[in-house]
């Protein structure tokens, strides 16, 4: 499953790859200067990302199924 998720203005969570590890220089929802990207961001479904979204660090905005 892959998430599409919206950074939240004044909070940061950081961009993590599909084995959970930390993308250096990134935060999920904005680019690599920092700023919000309007359509929002397609990530793996990951805990770090279902706690993110609880803590009201990024907004989920829709779950897809990722076809094999």
């Amino acid at each position: 499953m892959k998430l599409l998720i919206l950074a939240v203005d004044g909070r940061l969570s950081t961009l993590v790859d599909r084995n959970g590890n930390s993308v250096r220089g990134r935060y999920a929802g904005r680019n690599q200067a920092g700023a919000v990207l309007p359509d929002g961001e397609l990530v793996s479904d990951h805990t770090h990302y279902r706690r993110a979204i609880s803590r009201g660090d990024i907004t989920l905005v829709a779950e897809q199924e990722h076809s094999s």
